[in-house]
């Protein structure tokens, strides 16, 4: 652990945003209204207590194991075979995520702005940048996020102040969607939507002090409980249609509704140009967090050395998807559950017997 790049707490969770921020571009809060209707706001609530509930005990059982990510408490259960498999599991669904996300929104340029430009070109355009910032290391990437992350937020926001213009307070009703059962019970995958959670897993090596990862950590998801209910709030309120129809990129709709006189008109491509900046932040985060897991499964002296290959992997998958419907599918009835088993149940109870383990030596220690 001695050669892992330590950062602050303003860069950890300038880190937190930019995940959270991510969701809200690439249209999360559109897959929870799907599912829940007009109880989206209400199923937001209701999991971001869950979510509270859940990190302030994973912070209890990650007390014990400083400086340890969940891969390293992995190893000290069940040995290096099951660091095997965690890390593989977690290598698919970083991986899995990133390239739906990259195909998601330049599938996306493509259709707003680009229609002539080949879908590979536009991919192969963000694979660069992250390739480079992904070589300069965790602290290059997190200090760039800090310049950036008051650009994005700020972006975001406006659309909803923009936007609540418009607000039909009417359209939250009924309160429960599509029931009780939908709000409450049958669409908990939804937690799905709280990725930030994944990376609370792995942050932990990378702070200067471990004092604030608590703090830190229930920040990250009462901010992500905060957006994501803007977020489903302002598109339920602003589009009668948005419980019926897949619309992609919502949040691009909005910027349209932005008019500030005669001499500012059709300022969509200023925030398409903040989100790909947001974008790229993003999955330069993953791709080094995928390195990282790499590197602790082979023992490689660099995650630096693994960035190629890994986002050449990334470029690869990205482009594998046939088509945006197949990619909504795997994300909505595949990704959202596999995520949900890996991070609020296998990842919990590996830390919870864990913890166990560990609190059993200490007594024997105690003992003797």
């Amino acid at each position: 652990m001695n050669n892992v790049e330590k950062i602050g707490k303003a860069e950890v969770i300038a880190l937190y945003i930019i995940i959270i921020s991510n969701n809200i571009i690439i249209n999360i809060p559109t897959i929870i209204i799907d599912f829940t209707g007009t109880g989206a706001w209400l199923n937001v609530i209701y999991l971001t207590l869950i979510c509270l509930i859940f990190i302030l005990l994973i912070c209890k059982f990650f007390k014990p194991f400083v400086n340890f990510d969940i891969l390293d408490v992995s190893e000290f259960l069940g040995g290096k075979i099951l660091k095997f498999i965690i890390a593989i599991a977690y290598f698919l669904l970083f991986m899995i995520f990133s390239a739906g996300c990259l195909r998601y929104f330049a599938d996306n340029l493509q259709n707003i702005y680009f229609d002539n430009s080949p879908l590979i070109f536009l991919i192969l355009l963000f694979i660069i940048p992250i390739v480079i910032s992904c070589r300069a290391g965790l602290k290059a990437i997190s200090s760039t996020n800090i310049i950036l992350i008051p650009i994005t937020v700020f972006s975001i926001l406006t659309l909803f102040f923009v936007a609540s213009r418009d607000f039909v307070w009417q359209r939250l009703f009924p309160v429960f969607g599509y029931g009780i059962k939908e709000t409450f019970l049958k669409n908990i995958p939804n937690l799905f939507a709280f990725n930030v959670v994944a990376y609370i897993y792995f942050l932990k090596p990378f702070l200067k002090s471990e004092t604030y990862y608590k703090k830190i950590s229930v920040a990250a998801v009462i901010m992500c409980g905060i957006y994501l209910l803007l977020s489903v709030a302002t598109l339920l309120m602003s589009f009668a249609f948005i419980t019926q129809t897949d619309e992609t990129l919502s949040i691009y709709i909005l910027t349209r509704l932005i008019n500030l006189g005669k001499f500012l008109q059709r300022v969509d491509a200023l925030f398409i140009f903040i989100w790909i900046l947001a974008i790229l932040s993003f999955l330069s985060l993953n791709v080094f967090i995928i390195s990282h897991i790499v590197k602790k499964v082979i023992n490689a002296k660099a995650s630096s050395e693994l960035v190629l290959p890994i986002s050449a992997i990334l470029f690869t998958i990205s482009l594998s998807f046939k088509d945006m419907a197949t990619l909504k599918f795997i994300i909505r009835n595949i990704y959202k559950y596999y995520y949900c088993i890996l991070v609020f149940v296998v990842s919990f109870f590996i830390l919870l017997f864990a913890y166990i383990k560990k609190e059993k030596k200490f007594l024997k220690r105690k003992e003797q």
